[in-house]
């Protein structure tokens, strides 16, 4: 991640706008939109990933391909108010939120706390750290998450 020392109010609220809209669409179960907020260069990683789960994506496409069948796994039903830390001189945002959601698969909830480090260029995700419980995951896809898995791609960047 990498800092920018021209930000201003205006980026920090368009930051505010870009997870806003990610959160959006997310629940509006939209990824083509959730997707457009990306840049073509993204990086998207998970520092508590699973085994057999990357920990890095690399780039926009592949970004997509991860993601595109979250909804038909995991039915969100909102998010809580994000808690936005803005970092200082930088073009990046630390957000806390949770989510309410059920397993589609095990009917089972899914409730998951995020903090997650997000930098914004361009108008656009350059690069998102997602730190969220695995265990949580674990527990609302039955102990089994070679469910979530069945229908993904596995990219190991």
């Amino acid at each position: 991640m990498t800092n920018n020392s021209n930000v201003t109010s205006t980026n920090k609220r368009d930051a505010e706008q870009i997870l806003e809209q990610f959160l959006t669409f997310m629940l509006e179960k939209d990824m083509d939109k959730w997707i457009s907020l990306w840049d073509e260069h993204a990086v998207f990683e998970f520092p508590f990933a699973l085994p057999d789960f990357p920990e890095k994506i690399e780039g926009k496409a592949n970004i997509y391909e991860y993601i595109k069948d979250f909804p038909e796994k995991i039915n969100l039903f909102r998010f809580t108010t994000p808690q936005i830390h803005h970092i200082l001189n930088s073009n990046i945002l630390i957000a806390e939120f949770k989510c309410e959601g059920q397993v589609v698969h095990t009917g089972l909830p899914y409730k998951q706390t995020y903090i997650s480090v997000i930098e914004i260029n361009n108008g656009k995700i350059s690069h998102y750290k997602d730190y969220w419980n695995p265990l949580v995951a674990i527990e609302s896809f039955g102990g089994n998450m070679i469910d979530f898995l069945n229908n993904s791609h596995t990219l190991n960047q």
